[in-house]
């Protein structure tokens, strides 16, 4: 069967190309955000140590008019803040539009519902310029303050940056795959290739792998910078039919990332990446009617590929990969090491399951 490329990528283009020194533009997609949380984030980037910022507000669409009266309200009162309102897109899609009408230096990002250390920009900004790095990322709490978060095992003192591009791509998870916690260079973003597509999940890691093969130089800060909200994105809050969308939108981004793989290092390791990921397990969730519904037909084209990269796979026995299989799709075989994988699963299907973009 030959492959087909469904996706269409396109590059940022660039409304101010000469980057102003030592600035740091924020990017905040914001789509009927709650106003107690949009404040909180607004005034986060407001009441930073660090002040040499725009802050970048991409209304995607919002149908609740109370974003633009606020989004509107802080931009008149400061002019750093910056505010763009768009057709509804997906966040995707509107960090490319924050990213186009950039100036900064560097970029960073911040969801709307999220919010910063004050000192999340003056140690970010210090790291990168005193390390001559290309980005910088750094740990996150629960904003509530429940939820400790960290890099889990691995330290500070292990969180270094390759000179080997594969490795780094391969090991994309110690640098986290979320954007929010980075500071990068717009020099960097500049090359990342956009997915052309309303995507409202999974958006972050095809960006973060590009960014980590263009970068020669990253350094971890291991100090609680970023605050998240992890209750606001349990997949409880959403309809049945948002939550299929969600499982399908899963399936295609480990599929651009699997495509950008082959991009940068060729079909034999991008079939390699594609086996190690778990993400991909979310295909075998998805009915034929389901696949058929949101025109994903050629998702099935990734099959062989992703078989083939579990034979070539040195670590992981070929055997308990397919059994991890057999478990998302609720078979009862009785092996316990993939009773964990199959109760995730199951709780995915009944919308238990909490996600992290």
């Amino acid at each position: 069967m030959k492959e087909r490329i469904p996706y269409t990528f396109e590059l940022a283009v660039l409304k101010y190309p000469e980057e102003t020194k030592d600035l740091i533009s924020i990017i905040i997609p914001i789509y009927n955000t709650k106003e107690l949380y949009l404040r909180e984030a607004l005034d986060s980037v407001a009441d930073q140590t660090f002040d040499n910022w725009e802050a970048i507000l991409v209304d995607d669409g919002s149908t609740d008019e109370t974003i633009k009266k606020i989004c509107t309200e802080y931009a008149e009162k400061d002019s750093r803040f910056k505010y763009i309102r768009k057709n509804n897109e997906g966040a995707l899609l509107a960090r490319k539009t924050g990213l186009e009408n950039s100036r900064g230096e560097f970029i960073a990002c911040l969801d709307g519902d999220d919010a910063y250390h004050p000192q999340f920009l003056k140690k970010m900004f210090t790291k990168i310029k005193d390390g001559n790095n290309d980005f910088v990322w750094c740990n996150y709490e629960d904003l509530a303050g429940k939820i400790k978060f960290s890099m889990g095992t691995v330290g500070a003192e292990d969180c270094r940056f390759s000179e080997n591009s594969l490795e780094n791509c391969r090991n994309i998870g110690k640098f986290l795959t979320n954007l929010w916690n980075k500071l990068v260079k717009r020099s960097i973003w500049a090359k990342i290739l956009f997915l052309q597509a309303n995507c409202i999940c999974g958006t972050d890691t095809p960006k973060v792998l590009q960014i980590i093969y263009y970068s020669k130089k990253a350094e971890f800060i291991p100090d609680r910078l970023y605050l998240y909200r992890f209750s606001s994105v349990s997949s409880v809050t959403f309809s049945d039919s948002l939550k299929q969308l969600r499982t399908v939108q899963y399936t295609t981004h480990i599929i651009v990332v699997y495509l950008l793989m082959k991009r940068f290092f060729g079909t034999d390791e991008a079939e390699l990446f594609l086996a190690s990921r778990n993400e991909f397990r979310n295909y075998f969730l998805l009915s034929k009617k389901a696949i058929i519904f949101h025109k994903i037909e050629y998702v099935a084209n990734f099959v062989p590929a992703f078989l083939r990269g579990l034979k070539k796979t040195k670590n992981i026995s070929f055997f308990k990969k397919i059994v991890l299989i057999l478990a998302c799709k609720g078979c009862p075989l009785p092996f316990i090491f993939f009773h964990k994988a199959k109760n995730t699963w199951l709780a995915i299907k009944a919308g238990l399951y909490n996600y992290c973009t």
